[in-house]
Formats: C-alpha cells, structure tokens, sequence
C-alpha cells in the first residue's frame, strides 16, 4: 500500500492549500481525496491551535489545550495524507464578528502569516473553508475566511511584506481561489466524490477522513466511517488561469514536472528537460505496471527514476530560482520513500532511554534493514545533531561486510554514543518559548525554517547512506529519521515515543492557584514535588520563597532522589502574618543542587494516545489569591464530573468538603448525604449513569436537595425539570467585559453568604457565558442580564426554579474559565450557588411574589 500510495504522489506537481481558523474546521474527506487519491501535496493551514476551546477528554485548557489540538491536527494528517501549517493567532474564545476577532488579532498581521505560508507552501491551488461574511457564524472564521481572499492576492506582489523575501522565500501568485462548499452544495463548480472507494486504502476517502476527524477528540469529533457515495463541492472565486470550462481544480494549471523549468531561459531548462521527461516516464510505466508486480519488482525503475532526479537537479546547478530546487528536492523525497518501500528498506534511529537531561550520554542505535532482494552497497551511517556542544562517537558495528554491503534479509546497525551537553535546550513548543504579544504568539526571530510548522523537527536525526545498481547504473541514495524510543506496555504492546530533553530537576507547587477566604487565619499547605530524570539521580535543597506579609515552615528541605525518574513531595504551611489584604500573591519554589545549579520551572508531559507526547513548562509557583468569601457552614457538595473542571477544587478551597461521585454512586441515586449537587461542565454529555440516574437526581431536589446544573450543550432540554429550549447556535457573551445586570437582587443567589455587586463582574476572562437557554418554563426565575455589543439582552444564562420542596439552578456562566485563572468575583458568587438553601429561596418567592418576571421571553415547549 505505502509503495502505491507514494506512486500518486511522484507524478507531476499539485499543490492545494485549505485555510481556515481552527484545528476541525478543515475538509478531511477533500484532504483525503486529493492526497491520497490524486497524489496532490494538500496543506491545511489554522490559524489558530484551538486554546480557546473545550476539552472532552482532560482538565487542559489554554497552552495546554492548544498542545493537545496541535497533535490532534497532526494525527488527522497522518491518516488523510495532509501537511500541517499554523498561524501566530492565540484563540481567545468565541466571538461573533470579524470585528471584533481583528481587534484581538492585527489585521496586517495575520495577512502577513497566511502569505507566510502561501510563500513558503507554494500552492497552485487555495481552498477557503469560509465565506468571510457573517453566514460563518464564529468570528474567527469570518476572519479566516476575509484573509484567505486578500492572501491570495497579496501573496503573488514582493511589494506587500517585502521583509518575508530575505527568509528564502520568493512573491507567489496562486492560480485559483476555491470557496468549499459545505453548507450550499448547489453552487460548487467541482464536485470532488470522497465516497470513490480505493483499493489501496481498502475504504473509500469519506471514510478514511472520517477516522482523520474522530482524531479531534478533545471536541467530541468521534464519527461513524459510513460507506457509500460521499461528495465534496468547491466553487470558484478567482481565477489567474485563462478562461474555460473549470472540469478540475486542476483545469488549466501545468502540473508537469517539466513545467517546473518553464519560468529558466530556455538554454537552461533544456539541460534538465531531458532528464525530468524520463523521470516521469519511468514513473508512468511504474503506475502502469504497478498492480500486476511484486512491489519489490518496481525498485529498479524507481532508483533509475530518482537518479533521473538528482541528474536533472545537477543541471540546474547554477541556477539561482530556488522554486524549481524546492519542486526537485521535494519530489527526490518522495521518490526515495517509494523506493525504500518498494525495495522493502528500512531505516530507524533508535534510543535506549526516552528522557534524556544536559550532561547525560545516551546510546543510539541506526539501523537498515534490507528486507528485500537487492544488496546495499557501501552503507554507512551518519549523526545529525544540533552542534552547539553535541557530541557522538561510533561504538559499534553489526551486520556491515567489510566492503560496506548489507546483503538482503540482513539488518545492519551502527551503535553511537551521544553527549547532551549542558547547554542543550530543552525540548518545548518553539512558539511557546517567548511570552506573547497580545492574542498573536511570537515566532522565533532566527529560525524561519520553523515558522508556520506544528513543532520544532527533533534535534537529532540518524541516516543511512548506500548504493543499488539499476538499469547498469549505480544509484545512491540517503535517508534520515528522527531519533525515537521504542518500548512495550505489557498491557498494548509496543509503542514508540519522541525523544525528550527536559531539564535535570522538575519542580511544581500545587495547588498551583489557590484562593484564600480573607477570614480564614489557620495555616494552609502547598505541596511542592521535585522529580529528577538525571542519571545517578540528584541532591540539593529545597525552599519556598514566600512574599511578604507571609511565613513559610519549614525553612526548607535536603532532598536525595536516588535515582533517575525518582520523585518526592514536601509540605509547607503558609499563613499570612495577621490580617491580610485582598488580592494576589505568588510562592516560588527553587531546588539548588549540590552542584550548584538553580532550578525555578517544572514540567508535565501532556500524553495521550492518539498524539505525540509533549512537555508544557510553566513556573514552579503557587498563586494564592485573598478573596472576602464565605459559605455555608459545614457544608457538603457532591460532585459529577464531566469532562473535566476545576470545579471540585474550588469548592475545596472555599472551605466545604466535596467528593466526587463515581459512576456507581450516580446511579445508585441515594444523593442525599449532600446538602447540594453540583454537576461538572457537559456532565450530560460524558456520564451516562448521570443520564440514567436523571430522575432519582430530580428526586432529590423534590425531597429539599439543590442541583447547581453548570452549563451543558444541546442535550441539556431533555434531562431539565421543566421545559427549556435552546437556539441553534445557543446564546452565549463571549465580550467577558460585558455589562451584568442583576434582575433580582434580593434573591438569595445575590445576598447569602455574600452580597454580590458589579465589582464581583470585573476580571473575568474569554467570556461571561456558554450554552444559555433561549426559552423556559415560567417556574424558572431568570437572575441576570447581558449582551454582547450590538445584540439583543439575555436572560437565560442563569436561572433558578423551585421543585417540589427543592431548589434546581441552571447555571451557564463560565465558572470553568474563572476557576483556574482565580476570579475573584466568579468565587464569590459560586460560592452563594453551593450555600443556596431551598427555604431561603421559598422565603424569596414568596415575598417577590407568584408572578413571573416581566421580562420573561415565551415558555419554551419540549
């Protein structure tokens, strides 16, 4: 499969680039259908990484979330044969305008990324996913969608971002500007069908792109592989090609591999035109003959195609157009990868530990294996390495005649011995290592190379260089890999995992944010834990550096890790010397070793199967936050996480013992050692005991319980204890500035324990609210209003309704954004929800009265 699928991708040069704002918001089954059905080099470019979004199948949000979305991109890539590009663009969140995206993002600047990338990808062919227009929906993509159409425009002119020329790339003028079609089939001009099923594959594109979108996993993109025609439809915008019938995307373009000369004085191009019209020869009667051969019976002819390659590329020595180099370069790796498949070699590059620390040797071992029926030739083996102090040096040999050759059915390996030095840089998110500049991200400023890539390539590669002869000549041939860690789980088996460079010492105080109600006095603990990855393992002391006004015991602590992957927690009590003012205060750890090396930061790798592995740094600090806040006395919340929230915590350290109920609990459905029940974000989502255990849960408010009900998505109607209906897209205020307006301020949501008021709505962050009711029942009470600039006010963002001798609230306020970034006023009014007592709301009731609120839109009907 892989020989026949790279032999697609030999013929000719197609490039297509699809843009649009988001990891998901792309077309997998047209990716799918080009790259891997025609062989086009198809590019998706976002311009964000999706931090701003949710997460179904963790508590990571922000940096972290934008980590996990990156590899989800790279998986779906993986699978639909795609490449993956970025923007600098932060997603802050939702916003419902093009206006107000391009006020977090300068306009100039992300024109200047997507004809970054444009320049750098050099496609014939861009695909817009959006319109531009409010028909998006999401601000973010309405700006994808208006940068897209001036991009390709802006691109093809040096004048505009002349600067981008000294990068090594050159003004690109695309020749057709698609639209995708997703919502209005009937205006495509192309109708591409992603249903065709393909031998190779074994399935149709639609549902290969099917399997590339469930790898969204963090949005709840899991989807059904349905068989069948499927289509996908593109219609044109603009075209730099001359006029006629647009049968193809492709329709007059010159996809030739010749055609790559065709900008040369014609002298020049005619010394490489011989060569590239027998490469492309030798790769039609490869694809002609492909089906009825042995695939190890096409390696000849593929070898003879690549030395047709390197010859033509020879030819244009002098030439000085790096554009028909890069076309060359990247088709001489696409050949040698067809080849190495089609002659059954391969090449990796394996380590003996998987974390590795500056100063440590580690042991890499390259192999080839040539598992097919030609002999290799002069093998050898070479390092890649960073420079900057790496060293290594060959320790060993196996499998390698004298003469160099590797005779079929062998594999040969070259051992080397690696040096870190103690200079090295760990390994991170090369976009992350700089704070960043607003809402956009700084890209290094002396590593072009790397701007616009999913991450940074790994710092060392192995290669193996060697000869085969075929048609009487001799053909050489090199190829490199990325270093890796190959081990087994008992439980699945083998995995392999990118090589990591992480700092000796990792340090991390938790709880990393903790809010402190101002009357409390007695101490309370930070726990700081210090892991060491250093071979031999680490000695030194620890402290905890407390701000003023504060007192940290003990002083410190000696600390001996015996070993390498050896960790310890230590416990210091802090307490605030005599009354303490409200607001913020940071407590920094530091770990000194005996070697004198100091160590502020810390680590987690964030890892979960269908990504690859990454390390999030951050500080090695706990935030305390001083917040006058009270709750009920002895209070007990139980708690049904969904997804994942910080809720539970936040609960903690407002003072009220919380347990987190598991499944079995749920639906045993005796809720009643708690005064209240707090359900996570999209718990109705995620817990299916919940769905069944719904009614005993209702049960339990009607016997005198409370159900805070935080916000869940379109399924929430169903399980609600009186009618309500939400609008598709549900309302929502992403402008987190936006004006509160509390429409009943005697309710017990607003007094008891605290008295909330307008300072208790400054400081929130992304936005006010999420997946708010648009109709209810007149038993509901609604409590606030807002609205985002220019729109209606809404009111169904928080309600509270009584049931039977209880008391149900339906919150969508995005406490979960709040939580983590310690929100003053967010913890206050939670903690009036939790303390809420059905008798307090009954009193509210009854004295405001059985009407209902003047300002009540129509009941919503289920």
């Amino acid at each position: 499969m892989a020989t026949g699928l790279l032999l697609r991708q030999m013929n000719g040069v197609k490039r297509v680039l699809m843009i649009a704002a988001h990891p998901d918001d792309e077309d997998s089954g047209l990716i799918a259908a080009l790259a891997r059905g025609q062989g086009v080099q198809v590019a998706y470019m976002s311009l964000t990484r999706g931090e701003g979004g949710q997460n179904l199948i963790g508590p990571e949000l922000w940096d972290g979330l934008g980590i996990i979305r990156t590899g989800e991109l790279e998986a779906a890539r993986r699978l639909d044969g795609g490449t993956q590009f970025f923007g600098r663009e932060y997603d802050f969140g939702f916003s419902k305008t093009a206006k107000e995206t391009l006020t977090f993002w300068p306009p100039d600047q992300v024109l200047q990324d997507v004809v970054w990338i444009i320049r750098k990808f050099r496609p014939q062919v861009v695909v817009t996913v959006f319109t531009g227009t409010p028909r998006d929906g999401h601000g973010n993509h309405q700006a994808a969608g208006i940068m897209a159409r001036r991009a390709f425009v802006a691109a093809g002119d040096p004048a505009r971002f002349p600067e981008q020329l000294k990068e090594g790339v050159e003004a690109w003028k695309p020749d057709k500007l698609y639209q995708l079609e997703r919502r209005r089939p009937s205006e495509s001009t192309i109708v591409i069908h992603t249903g065709k099923f393909d031998p190779l594959l074994g399935r149709s594109y639609f549902q290969l792109s099917m399997e590339a979108r469930s790898q969204h996993r963090t949005q709840g993109m899991g989807q059904l592989q349905r068989p069948g025609p499927h289509t996908t439809g593109v219609a044109l915008l603009k075209s730099n090609v001359p006029e006629g019938a647009d049968k193809g995307i492709f329709t007059g373009i010159d996809t030739a591999m010749v055609g790559v000369t065709k900008s040369l004085p014609a002298d020049v191009a005619a010394q490489a035109r011989p060569h590239l019209e027998s490469y492309e020869k030798l790769v039609t009667h490869v694809e002609t003959t492909f089906g009825a051969l042995d695939p190890s019976a096409s390696a000849p002819a593929l070898a003879q195609a690549l030395d047709e390659l390197y010859m033509a590329d020879d030819a244009l020595g002098g030439v000085k157009d790096a554009d028909v180099h890069r076309d060359i370069a990247e088709k001489i790796g696409v050949a040698s990868r067809a080849f190495l498949a089609a002659a059954q070699i391969v090449v990796d590059a394996r380590t003996d530990d998987d974390v590795v620390v500056p100063g440590q040797t580690v042991h890499l071992t390259v192999q080839a294996w040539n598992g097919g029926p030609m002999v290799l030739r002069g093998a050898a083996a070479s390092l890649e390495l960073p420079g900057r102090g790496w060293t290594s040096k060959l320790e060993r040999t196996t499998d390698v005649a004298p003469d160099g050759s590797v005779a079929p059915g062998t594999m040969a390996t070259w051992t080397y011995a690696i040096t870190v030095p103690d200079t090295a840089r760990s390994t991170r998110m090369y976009y992350l290592r700089q704070p960043r500049d607003g809402y956009m991200y700084r890209w290094p400023e002396n590593r072009p190379d790397l701007w616009g890539l999913p991450r940074a390539p790994a710092p060392v590669f192995g290669s193996v260089a060697f000869t085969v002869e075929a048609g009487g000549e001799d053909v050489q041939l090199h190829h490199a890999v990325p270093w890796s860690y190959v081990g087994v789980d008992r439980s699945t088996g083998q995995y392999r995992d990118p090589v990591l460079v992480v700092p000796a010492i990792s340090a991390a105080v938790t709880p990393t944010s903790l809010v402190w109600p101002q009357h409390r006095t007695e101490s309370h603990t930070l726990t700081v834990s210090v892991r060491t990855e250093a071979k031999g393992g680490s000695k030194g002391h620890l402290k905890l550096e407390a701000p003023s006004g504060w007192t940290v015991r003990p002083g410190g602590y000696d600390i001996a890790l015996a070993d390498e992957g050896s960790d310890g927690s230590f416990t210091f009590h802090v307490s605030p010397k005599g009354t303490v003012a409200a607001g913020a205060y940071t407590f920094q750890a530091v770990v000194k070793t005996d070697d004198g090396k100091e160590y502020r930061r810390g680590y987690h790798i964030i890892d979960y199967p269908h990504i690859q592995r990454t390390p999030l740094f951050s500080p090695a600090t706990g935030k305390i936050t001083v917040v006058p806040v009270r709750i009920a006395p002895a209070l007990t919340v139980g708690y049904i996480m969904g997804p994942g929230d910080d809720g539970p915590e936040a609960i903690r350290q407002l003072g009220a013992k919380v347990d987190l109920l598991t499944p079995a609990q749920v639906r045993d459905g005796d809720f009643s050692p708690y005064d209240v029940i707090v359900l996570g974000i999209r718990a109705y989502q995620t817990r299916p005991d919940l769905v069944a255990a719904n009614q005993q849960l209702l049960n339990y408010v009607r016997a005198g319980g409370t159900v805070i009900s935080q916000y869940n998505q379109y399924e929430y109607p169903r399980f609600a204890p009186y009618p309500v209906s939400m609008s598709r897209p549900a309302d929502r205020i992403t402008d987190e500035t936006a004006k509160v307006t509390v429409l009943q301020p005697d309710a017990p949501i607003f007094t008891t324990p605290n008295k909330i008021g307008p300072d208790d709505f400054k400081g929130w962050v992304q936005e006010r609210s999420l997946y708010c009711v648009g109709k209810w029942d007149p038993h509901y009470t609604p409590l606030v209003q807002m609205h985002d600039p220019d729109e209606k006010p809404i009111q169904g963002c928080l309600l509270a309704a009584p049931l039977g001798k209880g008391v149900y609230v339906y919150a969508a306020m995005s406490f979960f954004r709040q939580f983590p970034a310690a929100v003053p006023g967010a913890y206050r009014l939670f903690a009036n929800l939790i303390s809420l007592k059905a008798a307090d709301w009954r009193k509210f009731e009854a004295a405001e009265g059985s009407t209902p609120s003047p300002r009540l839109p129509p009941p919503g009907r289920r």
